[in-house]
């Protein structure tokens, strides 16, 4: 009798947690626009606390945006927070999941029909106001230095960014990086077959600012340390705020934050990084992200603007992408 006893209060406090568990611990879906098309996650939470985020189906490229698959999920779990670091090579698939965590910490319930295997099921029409967008902006200038001739150096550089944004346009994921290239890292397209092994030898060993990590050193910690700064400063202000902040506290002339009360306010004190100038246009490019963004629908498809032809005149190439501000 005694040992019957015990084993309904085992089974009664087991089915109790059992209870608990599937009461507190919910299960959510979200998405993104990835590399190669939408990419879906799934998200268990209990309660505010991240336990579980999975890929449910995407289109990105083995061997390059599927590392980001394999290893961000965990980071997201082990950090409870979707702040954690992209993987390097994959960024734009990074900021997807991402992104598509915070579309599904908005609180939808996951809908059954969900094949967790894999399926392509659409989440449910309104179960996040989220946005992702990419934008790009191309400086060049003339610099840094001389070759060994005496010649004079010329660069560019491209920024590239990606983020996320909600309904009422603030910032809700950010990421930047940037592709420096010199003239004497670039001798031009091949004249023949003979000199193609060349320019692909040299175009393949190109790295962005960000992927050189502590190899690309400014006056205060390298470029990604400080461009994590930015990013974080960004995350949370729609771009009227982000103009304001980079009105407020850097100089016009040169894009650089200046020492003053108000930078430090902002905890950019020890930043020494151009927002803005012949070294990379990065408000431009995060500009551009948010215009992508703002233009789509929460699906991802690409929606007209007021007055915007939907025609596509397939003659026609323009490149902007060197025009500040």
């Amino acid at each position: 009798m005694q040992k019957t006893i015990t084993l309904l209060l085992c089974l009664t406090l087991s089915a109790a947690l059992m209870t608990g568990c599937t009461a507190t611990a919910e299960q959510h879906m979200g998405e993104a626009q990835g590399y190669g098309g939408t990419l879906r996650v799934a998200v268990t939470m209990n309660g505010t606390d991240i336990t579980s985020v999975t890929v449910v189906s995407h289109s990105e490229t083995e061997g390059v945006g599927t590392r980001a698959i394999a290893a961000l999920p965990d980071r997201i779990v082990q950090a409870d927070s979707v702040q954690v670091d992209g993987i390097s090579g994959a960024t734009v698939t990074s900021e997807a999941i991402k992104a598509a965590v915070t579309q599904a910490m908005t609180g939808v319930t996951m809908p059954d029909n969900v094949d967790m295997s894999g399926s392509t099921t659409a989440a449910p029409a309104g179960a996040s106001a989220a946005r992702t967008g990419v934008g790009m902006a191309a400086t060049g200038r003339l610099g840094p230095g001389k070759d060994d001739s005496g010649n004079p150096v010329y660069s560019f550089n491209v920024v590239f960014a990606h983020g996320s944004f909600d309904e009422d346009g603030r910032v809700l994921t950010l990421d930047v990086d940037q592709l420096e290239v010199l003239s004497s890292q670039f001798s031009g397209f091949p004249a023949d077959a003979e000199g193609e092994a060349a320019f692909l030898a040299q175009v393949s060993s190109w790295r962005t600012k960000g992927d050189k990590g502590d190899e690309y050193m400014l006056g205060s910690g390298s470029w990604r340390q400080q461009m994590d700064v930015y990013e974080d400063m960004m995350t949370g202000k729609t771009m009227d705020e982000i103009n304001a902040w980079f009105s407020r506290s850097f100089d016009p002339a040169t894009g650089k934050p200046v020492q003053t009360d108000a930078a430090a306010a902002d905890g950019i004190t020890g930043a020494t990084m151009s927002l803005r100038d012949e070294h990379g246009d990065i408000l431009t490019a995060i500009q551009r992200a948010w215009e992508d963004a703002s233009s789509r629908s929460q699906d991802g498809s690409a929606q007209p603007q007021p007055g915007e032809s939907t025609m596509t005149d397939t003659n026609t190439v323009t490149d902007d992408t060197n025009t500040m501000g």
